[in-house]
């Protein structure tokens, strides 16, 4: 198959292009210019009108779209998330896609006290979260109105060996505390997890489906913590501020970032101590049972590969 995949730089991106490239001819428009082995780089900006003119005399089999923002300080979220979105499925609606795979997230569901399903209602909370339920209604509308087939893939928090979870470790090397009691529920997922459902996404049974992907192992907050440390081989210090000290300090670190025209760390905005102190789980006995996925990683297991590998 002729295979696109939007964001197929990013962390996830280039891993399932390295899997999807030993069987499919796969290309890749991006922002940022990378060589990638088995595939051709475009560089583009979706917003653009001139740079979506290099997609539009291809034909594709198969479109990823996963090109997102995912830095809440961004002023250019919803465009991207969002029109993008819209952008990239217009350059289809007369060609016959066969499939259009969107990655999005269990967050568009908002906190969720029970393991959520896909058919569940929508509650995002966070502008990130908001935008990627407006970009699933987009791409179901695209179906009904142009016939374009889809299949979502809403993931919880993908983690492994990037930029964003090496600040987590480094967090952790420096004694940073819990937010909070630390009781509420987290579900995550390894990377190679996240590829395996990905490819999934292509079987015949996914057209036109949500699937939540997730780990088998549910662990809460302070328990995710503990293993952290130990793939760190540190002792676990069970030590806690109050979420609204935690706030108070986040307000103050964007506050100072915006006056200094920089752009706050993803990891101390108030965005990511709400997501730290949700209760998160999801059934993903839909994605078993129609796909046959099987997480490979469980969450210990995961984060000590993460940390050999960011360690390496």
């Amino acid at each position: 198959m002729n295979i696109l995949i939007t964001g197929g730089t990013g962390f996830l991106g280039k891993r399932l292009v390295a899997r999807l490239s030993k069987q499919h001819k796969v290309t890749v428009f991006s922002h940022v210019d990378a060589a990638l082995p088995g595939a051709e780089v475009i560089v583009g900006n979706m917003l653009d009108q001139n740079d979506l003119t290099k997609l539009k005399r291809r034909n594709f089999d198969v479109v990823y779209h996963m090109a997102a923002v995912l830095d809440e300080s961004d002023p250019n979220m919803w465009a991207v998330n969002v029109d993008g979105t819209k952008n990239i499925l217009d350059l289809f609606k007369k060609k016959g896609l066969q499939r259009f795979v969107f990655t999005s997230s269990v967050g568009v569901l908002g906190e969720t006290k029970r393991a959520a399903r896909e058919d569940d209602p929508y509650n995002p909370q966070t502008v990130y979260e908001k935008s990627k339920a407006e970009a699933e209604r987009v791409v179901m509308d695209y179906r009904l109105k142009y016939n374009i087939p889809y299949t979502i893939v809403r993931m919880t928090i993908v983690y492994g060996p990037n930029n964003f979870w090496r600040q987590i470790f480094e967090a952790a090397r420096s004694e940073y505390p819990i937010i909070g009691k630390g009781e509420n529920l987290w579900h995550l997922l390894y990377v190679d997890d996240a590829v395996q459902a990905l490819e999934l996404a292509l079987l015949p049974q996914a057209k036109n489906q949500i699937y939540n992907i997730a780990a088998k192992d549910v662990h809460t907050y302070k328990e995710t913590y503990r293993l952290v440390k130990k793939a760190l081989h540190m002792r676990f210090k069970d030590k806690h501020i109050p979420v609204t000290a935690a706030k108070a300090a986040a307000l103050m670190h964007e506050t100072r970032a915006r006056l200094r025209g920089e752009r706050p760390n993803v990891t101390k905005m108030r965005a990511s101590i709400e997501r730290l102190i949700r209760n998160r789980v999801v059934d993903i006995e839909k994605a078993e049972r129609e796909l046959g996925f099987k997480p490979k990683y469980g969450l210990e297991q995961g984060l000590e590969k993460t940390a050999g590998e960011l360690s390496s």
